[in-house]
């Protein structure tokens, strides 16, 4: 499912802070998410993603992740920056 400000109830957050950053990634970046049902979204993931996505737009390419492929570790497998 592609995470937008409309299904933002659908998607599990570790808590408030992270889904409100998701909440402003989907809302102001052209970032594209892409959610599978019982991951949850932690804040250590929903920072990265802001980040990445905001310095995407910045640069004028293309972000895009694939939530399922997360490693838990300081980077998102299967993300892609164009």
């Amino acid at each position: 499912m592609l995470i937008t400000k409309n299904n933002l109830k659908e998607v599990l957050f570790e808590n408030h802070d992270a889904r409100l950053l998701i909440q402003d990634v989907v809302t102001n970046t052209s970032a594209n998410l892409y959610y599978y049902h019982d991951i949850e979204i932690s804040v250590r993931m929903a920072i990265d993603i802001y980040n990445r996505a905001y310095k995407a737009d910045e640069e004028d390419s293309f972000y895009s992740v694939s939530l399922i492929n997360y490693s838990g570790k300081s980077s998102l497998a299967g993300a892609a920056v164009w």
